[in-house]
């Protein structure tokens, strides 16, 4: 078993990169609404053009750099993950990630 996990690891090393990336971007679907919904919460007894300009940096700006700097962190952390328990780690993040959406009604 430890061998066809470590040859697993092996295998999915130089996709980690990717991996952190679809984590994040998950992690953004699932709290984007509340994101959002904070947001609006803030800024809401402001101008119509204040409200459009603040939305409009967070979605394309606020959201971008999120993504590419908790990416980075991610992958970071994800390589320092032994090589026999990295495939294990990444589905069981991916399982959570799962039952979280469900309890929460996004699927």
């Amino acid at each position: 078993m430890i061998e066809l996990l470590t040859s697993l690891g092996q295998w999915f090393r130089p996709y980690q990169y990717q991996t952190a990336l679809a984590i994040i971007a998950t992690i953004l679907v699932l709290f984007g609404n509340d994101i959002n919904g904070a947001l609006k919460h803030m800024i809401r007894k402001q101008h119509f053009v204040v409200r459009t300009l603040v939305f409009i940096v967070v979605c394309a700006f606020g959201y971008g750099l999120l993504t590419v700097w908790l990416t980075a962190l991610l992958a970071k952390q994800l390589s320092s993950i032994p090589t026999v328990y990295i495939v294990p780690s990444v589905v069981l993040i991916f399982v959570v990630l799962g039952i979280y959406a469900q309890k929460q009604r996004h699927i």
